[in-house]
């Protein structure tokens, strides 16, 4: 043990008649410790939104997704979707025909309509966990799966029967009018977001691809699902690689960018506005150190006189404070993840699912995240040493013990 980190440990612990530093120091450990605990509790309570999002996103689209670079569809959607496949760290690929439609059942409604192939569209996406009435299997024939806010808004459930408009025109008995299907609604799915629940619906491949006017031979695209979703840009050029030129890949976060920017200035706005607490218990440390100094004048002096230099005294005090902040920084870490861990467990933070989609707030507590929080408290503990141990070292010993 160091000369200075003994005298600065002994120095924390006063004496009766140093009872208000004493109360001081303890309270500066609390704010340390109350203002890492709601970093913590608060980056988890992101950390639990965002990946909640991700993975209500991946309810209705996959990781990747392989588009034409120019304006005719995908030919030969199969074998390309088996390159894909082959590519390293690809899960599975699916091909979809997909396009912007109408939709009536008494009231009219506009939708993106994506045409599956159930059987290929189980290992990409996670539509089968999001469907709430039916099942995927039931998708076959002119069937389809709507979204719940849209059943709402049409007044339409299981057994009802919807016209679906294609975006292309045709010259028929009729006159120019587009193609139309009537689908009978086998299933209701629900995702959490409304711009999926109230705009998406899922057809058959074959039907989706009539409607748009491409034939069943071609693609409008091919998504895949990948091992893992942060090598989304490095297996996307490994595929591009793998089946050609003519084609363009975008991942999840570029089709979810709104989304993700503002989960992250809402991320950084709730760090700022908590992280105040931070810097106010580093003023406690603050004021704790200079009443240290005042009250240990004649110690310092002495300190001074027996040949201790003035690099150890600013060194007794910086570690005093660098203590305090390593203390409270790991009461505050352990205390905010047991606080997530629980809340999350139990289901503490009650919700309306009808309002919220989810029935209680997520926590998860990132290890990452807490280590940065650490280093972040600890390193301004350290910058609230630096002037009382400045003051104290630029104490005179002769002055300072001139009327003892």
């Amino acid at each position: 043990m160091t000369f200075e980190f003994l005298v600065a440990t002994r120095y924390l612990r006063a004496r009766r008649k140093q009872a208000v530093i004493s109360v001081i120091t303890f309270i500066a450990i609390l704010g340390v410790g109350a203002g890492v605990a709601a970093l913590v509790v608060a980056m988890a309570v992101s950390a639990g939104q965002r990946e909640d999002i991700q993975d209500r996103l991946f309810g209705a689209q996959a990781h990747l997704t392989v588009l034409p670079s120019g304006p005719l569809p995908i030919q030969n959607y199969r074998e390309v979707a088996k390159k894909i496949e082959e590519v390293d760290g690809v899960v599975g690929a699916a091909p979809h025909a997909a396009d912007g439609m109408a939709i009536r059942s008494g009231r009219w409604a506009f939708v993106s309509v994506k045409g599956v192939i159930p059987e290929l569209e189980e290992h990409i996406s996670n539509l089968t966990q999001t469907i709430t009435q039916g099942h995927l299997t039931d998708l076959k024939g002119n069937t389809i799966i709507v979204g719940k806010q849209l059943a709402e808004d049409l007044g339409v459930t299981l057994g009802d029967r919807v016209m679906v408009y294609g975006p292309a025109l045709t010259a028929g008995a009729r006159g120019i009018t587009p193609p139309s299907v009537s689908f009978e609604v086998v299933g209701i799915f629900s995702i959490g977001l409304f711009e999926y629940d109230a705009h998406l619906v899922y057809v058959p491949f074959k039907s989706a691809a009539y409607l748009i006017g491409h034939g069943d031979d071609v693609a409008s695209n091919v998504e895949v699902k990948v091992s893992d979703i942060n090598r989304t840009t490095e297996i996307g050029e490994k595929i591009l690689k793998k089946i050609g030129p003519g084609y363009v890949v975008s991942d999840w976060k570029e089709l979810n960018k709104p989304i993700l920017q503002a989960l992250s200035l809402e991320r950084l706005g709730m760090a700022i506005a908590i992280g105040l607490i931070v810097f106010v218990a580093a003023l406690n440390i603050v004021a704790m150190l200079t009443m240290m100094v005042l009250d240990k004048t004649r110690d310092i002096a002495a300190l001074m006189a027996m040949g201790a230099t003035l690099a150890q005294i600013r060194r007794i005090f910086i570690l005093q404070g660098v203590i305090i902040g390593v203390i409270g920084t790991l009461i505050g870490v352990v205390l905010g993840h047991l606080l997530s861990y629980f809340a999350d467990k139990y289901h503490l933070i009650k919700l309306n699912p009808d309002v919220y989609s989810i029935s209680y707030l997520p926590f998860h507590a990132a290890p990452v995240d807490s280590i940065v929080i650490a280093a972040a408290a600890i390193l301004i503990s350290f910058l609230a040493t630096l002037y009382p141990s400045a003051a104290a070292a630029r104490l005179q010993p002769v002055e300072a013990l001139r009327y003892e």
